[in-house]
């Protein structure tokens, strides 16, 4: 090799330690080897490879490491692989995610064999762009590397569209490519470009401030303040205008929970009530970077007049729309035009209104003195649990729920993947969170129908030394299943008795399987306990405490209970309900 060479494997490896990548995650195969070798062999490599239980769990992984990190990577093995990994990648699209997907393929020479005699290597189907075209669906950018003469660009850009777009890009490199020479990288990577048409992005902002003029508003903040790191701007926008705001449950914690212009999650119907009916009544609501997702609006109707909408796609003002608008030239010239005219901050609450009263603190259950261990008493007690050491993950259904009043007092202290809802993301993703901010530890909220798709995890994050804490919310069932297409078992007194039996209860595909979750700690390691009631949790966490291994808390809750916040579903019928004549009558 000559001094100027470098191989296409060392390439791809200074290109992602430039990114600041220092964990990368995923399952080893012999078409990725080379790659893998390039690093392990490199006694100064700044990136450390960790090997996962499965390419869905590194996939979730990735994708957290990503929100904490900026960037991410994992790296997996054709087709058995790289079609594991494609739940978990689609979920990084969805939600804004910047991950690289590194598939190692099989080489020339199999390919040729397979087009020439039909002769298919391991993880062929006969199509040598079949995992390329697969990923094309949900990656911004996607090159197949079959050489050294354009690896270097291809690299490049794909790297470069996930910068710019923040969003996953597929790199898939045949085996014999890794080996092969070529120029190391000379010239920069894009940085990511944070202005479009600022004439464009004044003219939205001054619409705004015009119909903002003699109304009393609030701000609604959304995830992308925190995908495009334009916190400080936010908190410019808020604390300038002396304006109170929320955020969307997919953007809780993009700042601190505790500013104390902070008035709670917006979560449509599925909000604190108190929440809801307070924002609602404002004049005039300015969303910044949220989606209009289903999970994210809970029934909200967001095409109302009073409903601005300002996001990477454009600003939304009424029935009008611009285009190609940066958020944050947007609240930059917000709140220069705000300044121009007469409005009036919305206050939610009133001053002899405690500030603590929309956080699950001061839930009303326990001031009733309610000791029964349902979603809402166990998210109030761990509400005083948590603190600015703590990452929380909370899983999608009942879990993500019940945790969205818990104050979060870190800056993307919440993670949680909200919008495409992969039950079981949240303990894979507690690796990645644990990699990225190893100065935190991740306390994970997840359903027993979630945790066993993915508790594997515990294994990885074992390993590698963490002291996650896994609550596992045992109620036996798939709840937010039977919730979507029959909510009449969790009616309680106000249950409708159907001549259809099953109506009634519990589907029994929606049954789980019991396990004793305490007891995997002896497979996997750490410390395992199991509460029944609120005084059992609160002498398991006062142990958590002292306690600096990974924890699994195996949490029984009664099968039927809910979280309030998904209660209002119960006044309307389930899906399978619409069909039967019964519910009509009553």
């Amino acid at each position: 090799m000559s001094e100027q060479k470098i191989t296409v494997a060392k390439y791809l490896q200074i290109r992602l330690e430039q990114l600041g990548l220092t964990h990368l995650f995923g399952i080893a195969g012999n078409y990725t080897a080379p790659f893998l070798n390039t690093i392990q062999e490199d006694k100064n490599a700044r990136i450390k490879i960790v090997n996962d239980t499965n390419e869905i769990n590194a996939g979730h992984c990735t994708d957290a490491y990503a929100r904490q990190n900026g960037f991410a990577a994992v790296a997996v093995t054709y087709g058995v692989g790289a079609f594991t990994l494609l739940n978990s990648v689609a979920g990084s699209y969805v939600e804004h995610c910047p991950v690289l997907v590194i598939n190692g393929a099989p080489t020339n020479k199999d390919q040729q064999r397979s087009l020439v005699q039909g002769m298919l290597a391991s993880h062929m189907t006969g199509d040598m762009y079949s995992n390329i075209n697969v990923f094309r669906n949900v990656t911004v950018a996607a090159e197949q590397v079959t050489g050294a003469s354009d690896a270097p660009y291809k690299i490049d850009s794909v790297l470069n569209a996930c910068i710019l777009y923040g969003r996953p890009v597929y790199l898939e490199v045949f085996e014999d490519a890794w080996r092969m020479e070529c120029d190391p990288p000379i010239a920069p990577l894009v940085e990511r470009e944070a202005s479009k048409c600022q004439t464009s992005a004044r003219k939205a902002a001054q619409r705004v401030a015009k119909m903002a003029k003699g109304k009393e508003i609030i701000f609604w903040g959304g995830i992308e303040i925190q995908r495009y790191g334009i916190q400080d701007e936010f908190l410019d926008l808020i604390e300038t205008t002396d304006t109170e705001f929320v955020t969307s449950i997919l953007g809780k914690s993009i700042v601190s929970e505790n500013h104390p212009k902070f008035r709670g999650v917006f979560n449509g119907k599925a909000s604190p009530k108190d929440v809801k009916e307070r924002f609602e009544k404002a004049q005039l609501k300015i969303g910044l970077g949220v989606w209009t997702t289903g999970k994210n609006l809970g029934g909200f109707d967001v095409w109302k007049e009073d409903t601005v909408l300002a996001n990477h796609s454009g600003v939304r003002i009424g029935a009008s729309y611009i285009a190609n608008v940066s958020l944050r030239d947007f609240m930059i010239f917000l709140q220069e035009e705000l300044t121009k005219v007469t409005f009036s901050a919305y206050e939610m609450y009133d001053t002899e209104i405690l500030p603590e009263s929309f956080f699950l603190a001061n839930n009303s259950m326990l001031k009733k003195g309610q000791q029964e261990l349902t979603y809402d008493t166990f998210f109030s007690r761990i509400n005083d649990f948590i603190d600015k050491r703590h990452i929380v993950v909370a899983d999608a259904g009942f879990p993500l729920l019940g945790a969205q009043g818990i104050r979060i007092e870190e800056p993307n202290g919440f993670v949680a993947q909200a919008s495409w809802l992969s039950i079981g993301y949240s303990v894979p993703a507690a690796t990645g969170i644990k990699c990225a901010r190893p100065d935190k530890r991740a306390v994970v909220f997840v359903g027993d129908g979630a945790f066993q798709e993915t508790c594997q995890a515990i294994s990885t994050q074992n390993k590698l030394k963490h002291d996650t804490i896994v609550f596992v919310l045992d109620n036996g069932i798939y709840g937010i299943e039977q919730m979507l297409v029959n909510p009449n078992p969790f009616r309680g007194e106000d249950k409708v008795e159907y001549s259809v039996p099953d109506l009634n209860n519990v589907y029994d595909y929606n049954e789980m399987h019991r396990w004793k979750y305490a007891k995997l700690v002896d497979v996997f390691g750490g410390k395992g306990f199991e509460v029944n009631t609120l005084n059992e949790l609160k002498a398991v966490l006062e142990q958590l405490e002292n306690i600096k291994e990974n924890t699994i808390v195996h949490v029984n809750i009664p099968k039927t209970s809910i979280p309030e916040a998904i209660a209002y579903k119960t006044d309307e019928p389930g899906e399978d309900e619409f069909l039967n004549e019964e519910w009509s009558l009553c």
